[in-house]
């Protein structure tokens, strides 16, 4: 007996329930599951009131979506590969320039991070035991190139989060391995897409709705050499947008698909990402309406648009799933000493970080205000916060016993991105008023990547953000063994053990016990040190409408199939 619950807006704090029920509901069924309600555009579902959002202006009615346009968006750097399975493509620097020619099975609404849509998949179910889901794909669907999208397109991409070939390191599309130990779960059964899980996880839907979790032609990408879509002009999608001209350092053009799936989308004529890596002119270039939006800025950069160009360029101001921290490598000397660590954790004026680095949140592992995260109170509790200066003396005496009374010298690598030297000088500052002398070292993007996932540093100051509120997509890659983003090198198997559990567990307290009791674990740890939670800043003049963030994902929602320009007054 299978539960349909695609005829359902999914929301991710639903979704722990649903599973849990998912047992009971199919025994008490009698018969088989209604049909499922037909998307309506936009992907929404017929007959569904959808989730409300605020209108653009402040006009009494939201304005008629137009077709045409061109919607110009500057970014610092090219994007690194547009291979979203892939870990060279977890910049929203890659994802935002590439996901618009791509799709997903489901995907996370663009006004409501935190519903699931349909997507490529029209419909779905999961058997009673919530460990085998069944997924219903259009028929009607063309890849760039003309060809038909088929179920073994699915298939193929889908094994390929979790079993890529060679020479391509995995990305934040292989959480789908949490669920999925063997390629062979993923397959066509009865022309449908089924996936066996491991066991049933609250998590699943949420995880495969990721914007990483990408479907990719079969035919073109083996034809590939290596077979990755990792250039922009080599993309072959089934998104909205195509692939128009792309010129390095300079400018990457999406043209409209004209035999888009969804009817009547995209509503613009193209979209430009524009490549400036210098911040000033980046501003200037917004000011002067040579592009319509920038995806983060800094707070002064936002107070100023908010003084001079109030009512006509809107800065969004959304709390963000990511944040600011300083890792230490565990298997470098003086930081594989945990007295050493818990001093750098010490050091950091978890009040002053507002001075310099504009406003923010508060918080442990994860995201504060989601819904497993600490409260206030149990944050307060952490090494690290509260007196400052007592919290100092505790770090110089804890160096001396580490050997270290005078202070040791290191370095700090960061990316050579304004924000990223900035946070890392505040970071060397701090350190410096418990003897330690840190040399902030930018690096360009790339070999800065190449660096920090070889392990090749003392110290990294870096600014991130998740892909998903949910701990499922966080845990394992940044603190588990091996985990693609656990860049100090964290390896605890009991830690390792603690996450899988929560992973498994279906009842929404038990698994929030059993989330708390690992956040303390990493907290302790003192290896990657959140020091601030973000509030991202993203300005779009107020003639672009639907580009607005819609919850605290940096990734998700960037489709923009359904975004248009009105004409200015």
């Amino acid at each position: 007996m299978n539960l349909d619950i695609s005829s359902l807006h999914v929301h991710r704090r639903w979704l722990t329930l649903i599973v849990f029920v998912v047992a009971v509901a199919a025994a008490a069924c009698s018969s088989s599951p209604e049909a499922t309600e037909t998307p309506a555009p936009g992907g929404q579902i017929a007959n569904e009131t959808p989730t409300a959002t605020a209108t653009e202006t402040d006009a009494s009615q939201p304005p008629q979506p137009r077709h045409g346009g061109t919607l110009r968006i500057a970014q610092a750097t090219d994007p690194a590969s547009c291979d979203l399975h892939s870990s060279r493509a977890l910049s929203y620097q890659a994802v935002h320039p590439c996901n618009p020619l791509l799709s997903q099975i489901l995907r996370a609404s663009a006004a409501d991070h935190s519903v699931i849509e349909p997507d490529l998949a029209t419909e779905w179910s999961v058997s009673s035991d919530g460990a085998t889901w069944k997924f219903q794909l259009r028929d009607d669907v063309l890849w760039h190139d003309g060809a038909p999208f088929t179920l073994d397109d699915a298939v193929f991409s889908l094994r390929r989060t979790i079993d890529l070939p060679p020479g391509i390191a995995p990305g934040r599309a292989s959480a789908i391995g949490r669920y999925v130990s063997d390629p062979e779960q993923i397959r066509e059964e009865d022309g449908n897409l089924v996936i066996e899980t491991d066991f049933a996880a609250a998590s699943f839907l949420p995880n495969l709705a990721s914007v990483y979790v990408s479907i990719f032609p079969r035919h073109a990408t083996l034809a590939l050499d290596p077979p990755s879509m990792t250039a922009f002009e080599t993309v072959i999608g089934t998104g909205p947008f195509k692939v128009g001209e792309a010129i390095r350092g300079s400018k990457y053009t999406l043209l409209r698909n004209d035999r888009y799936y969804i009817e009547d989308l995209p509503y613009l004529d193209q979209i430009e990402f524009l490549v400036i890596p210098e911040p000033a002119v980046r501003m200037a270039a917004l000011r002067s309406q040579e592009v319509d939006s920038i995806a983060i800025i800094t707070e002064p950069e936002a107070k100023e648009l908010e003084e001079n160009f109030a009512g006509r360029i809107n800065v969004f101001r959304t709390p963000s799933a990511g944040g600011n921290t300083v890792q230490l490598n565990l298997n470098r000397a003086p930081f594989d000493n945990p007295n050493v660590r818990r001093a750098v954790n010490l050091a950091i004026s978890r009040t002053d970080v507002e001075l310099v680095l504009g406003p923010g949140f508060i918080g442990a592992i994860l995201p504060p205000g989601g819904q497993f995260a600490l409260d206030d109170s149990e944050v307060g509790d952490l090494p690290g916060h509260g007196d400052v200066e007592g919290n100092r003396r505790l770090a110089r005496q804890l160096l001396a016993d580490a050997g270290y009374p005078d202070g040791f010298s290191t370095t700090i690598n960061t990316r050579a991105n304004p924000f990223f030297q900035l946070l890392s000088d505040f970071v060397a500052g701090q350190l410096k008023e418990i003897g330690i002398e840190a040399d902030v070292v930018p690096l360009e993007s790339v070999t800065y990547q190449e660096r920090i996932t070889s392990g090749d540093f003392d110290m990294i100051g870096h600014s991130h953000s998740f892909a998903l509120d949910d701990p499922d997509s966080m845990l394992s890659a940044h603190y588990g063994c091996g985990g693609a983003e656990n860049y100090p090198g964290l390896c605890d198997p009991e830690l390792d053990e603690l996450i899988d559990r929560q992973s498994r567990e279906l009842d929404p307290d038990r698994r929030r016990e059993l989330l708390a009791q690992i956040e303390r674990i990493i907290w302790e740890t003192d290896a990657k040190i959140w020091f601030q939670w973000s509030s991202r800043r993203t300005p779009v003049w107020n003639n672009v409408v639907g580009l607005r963030p819609g919850g605290p994902s940096l990734y998700q929602g960037r489709r923009l199939d359904e975004v248009f320009i009105r004409p200015e007054s």
